[in-house]
């Protein structure tokens, strides 16, 4: 036999052998009755949802620590001729606690972006950039040009209608196995009133992705307003234990903003919605199951380890008390004096420094008055009364002192 022969004939058993494999896994698979055609698959949801129930390893988050920066802004010059208080000021304050690792990944780039873009407003891709594009713009109360104003090394002292502190604070909010919530302030005094706003961002830990409101809550019209007499009845509850003047009026809708904590959703209702201030109403989670998104479900059904972070970074106050008055060089007008004057830091430096002279005047007489007893020896006389000296250098028997008779009747 030549070796091409041979090759064929090696060519023809391989097939031989591999039709006769084929015929055997037919037989089995009908004679079991449990034949499946191979473009009727599962569908795909099905393996989401059976992914979402897998409890997958999770790393404790990591933060930065708290950073603050602080930029100072003043007007060339004042708005009223000869009143330098009358210029304008800008403060910009910004503290974070930015996300240094996520369920152990460093690289978190979307919800680096959505950060950046809630807190200062721009496309940079680091926070340390976009937080020096945010300080470098003051917030004057009147446009102003690049030429007008300049920078300071100390704060300027706030006066009201010409001052302006703008604030931005970033800071974790709550983790857990799936979720990191982080919580975005901005505090604004804009030399009349201040305003608040909250927003939150909510990150899927193990899909590694920034959740919208649309991925939690469904937006069925009808749903919706399901949802807003949820929160109605909820806001008739928390009226049960108010006053008639601190009173919710009812919601018109449903807010924007909302934050998923560890026992339900919060919805941020802003300055005047429903009260003077911005109100936080509370749905537990049982409540709001049917207002849900299907992944939303499965990713609460593998949910667990809250961690609520206790350490919220606070505002800083509109004048610092250890401002100093640089920015000014004349002598203030006599009304900003005058309000200065009744400020209560200055009441309470006034009062404090009266009440330490006086008590150190009282405890420096003390003293001096111990050691100049001391030293001349000095004994204080005891008290005796003064006697009347008419003159008599003894007292007679029958007489006084003036050698006069008494007489226990009167004369005739």
């Amino acid at each position: 036999m030549t070796k091409r022969n041979l090759i064929i004939t090696i060519i023809l058993l391989s097939f031989i052998d591999l039709v006769a494999a084929g015929w055997y896994v037919s037989q089995r698979i009908e004679a079991s009755g449990k034949s499946q055609d191979l473009f009727n698959q599962r569908d795909s949801t099905d393996y989401v949802a059976e992914a979402d129930t897998v409890t997958l390893a999770s790393e404790a988050d990591l933060f930065d620590e708290l950073q603050h920066n602080t930029y100072y802004y003043i007007a060339n010059s004042p708005s009223i001729t000869g009143d330098n208080s009358s210029r304008y000021t800008s403060i910009k304050h910004v503290k974070v606690r930015w996300p240094r690792k996520v369920n152990g990944d460093s690289d978190f780039s979307n919800l680096n972006k959505e950060l950046i873009s809630k807190a200062f407003g721009n496309t940079q891709t680091k926070m340390q950039d976009a937080r020096f594009v945010y300080l470098n713009k003051p917030s004057f109360n009147k446009p102003l040009g690049e030429g007008d104003y300049h920078k300071l090394s100390s704060a300027p002292t706030i006066v009201p209608v010409y001052g302006n502190v703008s604030q931005v604070l970033v800071f974790p909010y709550m983790t857990s196995q799936r979720l990191l919530v982080m919580e975005i302030d901005k505090v604004e005094y804009n030399g009349n009133t201040n305003s608040e706003s909250r927003s939150f961002i909510h990150y899927d830990r193990m899909k590694q992705r920034v959740l919208s409101r649309l991925d939690i809550l469904v937006t069925d019209v009808e749903k919706e307003n399901k949802l807003l007499k949820t929160i109605n009845s909820k806001i008739d509850d928390l009226n049960k234990g108010r006053s008639d003047d601190k009173k919710l009026q009812h919601a018109l809708n449903v807010p924007a903003e909302i934050c998923c904590t560890k026992k339900g959703v919060l919805f941020q209702y802003k300055h005047g919605t429903i009260f003077s201030t911005p109100v936080e109403v509370l749905i537990e989670y049982n409540k709001l199951e049917p207002f849900f998104t299907e992944e939303f479900k499965q990713l609460l059904k593998a949910n667990d380890d809250y961690k609520v972070y206790d350490n919220h970074i606070k505002p800083e106050p509109i004048n610092p008390v250890t401002a100093t008055k640089t920015a000014f060089v004349s002598k203030p007008a006599a009304a900003t004096t005058t309000s200065a004057k009744k400020s209560s830091n200055s009441y309470y430096k006034r009062q404090h420094k009266h009440q330490y002279n006086h008590q150190y005047k009282r405890q420096y007489k003390r003293q001096y008055n111990r050691q100049y007893k001391q030293q001349n020896q000095y004994v204080k006389p005891r008290y005796k009364s003064q006697k009347r000296y008419s003159g008599a250098k003894r007292k007679s028997g029958r007489y006084g002192y003036a050698g006069k008779r008494s007489w226990s009747r009167r004369r005739r």
